[in-house]
């Protein structure tokens, strides 16, 4: 019984229940497409759901992907690095099942960049804005949906602080839930747009990332 515990372990077990609590990682998946036969009846529904990482007091396991330089790096203390690896981490995951690397697009950039400024700017986590815009309003605001195009887009958002900021931890994230994993490992798709602001949507949360990817195809006549 707990009553019975030593002194230092009742410490222990109290720094462990806060480490479990502002260790936390969130994230969702949402997919829209629209081509030329969907002209008339317009773009398809969205799909999305939410998952919580796990979260354990040891550090986290090293993976397959281990060669990712910086993988395990917190966002705050290097985003520039925490970028390149989460596209590393992204790639490993995609090339252990035989799927295309993806190639970046500034497009698909821009609009991943401005969700994740928005979602920390604006306290909100969700495909869906505040003021009502979605992932495809976003595709065409960025110039990756145009007319005449058949065009398809996945996003995947995430936030975290701590080891759960990392490249590591948000795939891991990812692909720990089949909706977003359904995403990332696609073949469908072949370019990327990554967009990390510093900071989390929730003020109880400092530091840590908010992360947005977007993958999308494009075909234009």
């Amino acid at each position: 019984m707990l009553i019975l515990l030593a002194g230092g372990l009742a410490l222990w077990l109290l720094a462990a229940a806060l480490v479990l609590s502002v260790c936390r990682a969130a994230s969702r998946a949402d997919e829209q497409s629209r081509g030329r036969r969907l002209a008339r009846t317009g773009r398809r529904g969205a799909t999305a759901s939410l998952a919580v990482a796990a979260v354990a007091l040891p550090a986290l396991p090293a993976e397959a992907s281990a060669a990712c330089a910086n993988r395990d790096v917190p966002f705050e203390s290097n985003p520039t690095a925490v970028r390149d690896a989460m596209l590393c981490e992204i790639d490993a995951v995609r090339e252990r099942r035989d799927v295309r690397r993806l190639r970046s697009n500034a497009e698909l950039e821009l609009a991943a960049a401005r969700h994740a400024t928005d979602m920390f700017e604006r306290r909100y986590f969700s495909h869906v804005s505040p003021g009502g815009s979605d992932l495809a309003d976003r595709a065409r605001r960025s110039g990756f949906a145009r007319d005449g195009c058949s065009w398809t887009v996945g996003e995947v958002l995430a936030w975290g602080i701590g080891p759960r900021s990392s490249a590591a931890g948000t795939v891991r994230a990812w692909m720990r839930s089949p909706s977003h994993r359904r995403i990332i490992v696609s073949g469908r798709y072949g370019q990327i747009g990554l967009g990390l602001q510093l900071g989390t949507p929730y003020p109880e949360y400092p530091g840590g990332v908010t992360a947005a990817a977007v993958l999308g195809r494009r075909h234009c006549s």
